[in-house]
């Protein structure tokens, strides 16, 4: 039986796996504020589904306190600008990230809570993932609330 994306990425889904960091600019204050999220591409099943935390409770699509999955359609801006591409990741980094995804609506410590300073807020769900998953990566400095989560105690492995 062929996993589909929702259940995660099984190993022969793992070839044909993309994730991409995607971002646009914050309505009112996209001078300074960008909103960060993830999608995942299951390109063999044709398949994607896009990540983010947002300012209001179970806004829609398939939500778990402020994260949501399918909220926007995965190349929809937020309002201040249109949606742009940041990162791509294929093989293990994405499936790394991919895995963090699949189990952040039990395992993301502020899904719950979201204050657009100094966060949590939707960078500071990003920087998570990328921590969890091992990516070294630097968010820009327009990703505001991305170091909120040092605040967060990581749990023991």
């Amino acid at each position: 039986m062929r996993r589909r994306l929702e259940d995660g990425p099984g190993l022969a889904a793992a070839r044909a796996l993309k994730v991409e960091l995607r971002y646009a600019s914050v309505p009112f204050v996209g001078l300074v504020a960008d909103h960060y999220w993830f999608v995942v591409f299951d390109e063999a099943a044709g398949e994607c589904r896009r990540w983010e935390v947002w300012q209001s409770r179970d806004a829609g699509g398939t939500s778990f306190g402020h994260l949501h999955r399918d909220l926007k359609p995965a190349d929809a801006g937020v309002g201040g600008g249109p949606a742009r591409t940041m990162c791509e990741w294929r093989g293990d980094e994405a499936v790394r990230i991919s895995k963090v995804l699949f189990s952040c609506t039990t395992a993301y410590p502020y899904r719950d809570r979201y204050r657009a300073w100094p966060g949590p807020n939707s960078n500071t769900f990003v920087a998570w993932v990328l921590r969890e998953a091992g990516i070294a990566f630097r968010l820009p400095w327009r990703a505001i609330g991305k170091r909120y989560l040092k605040k967060a105690p990581r749990e023991p492995a």
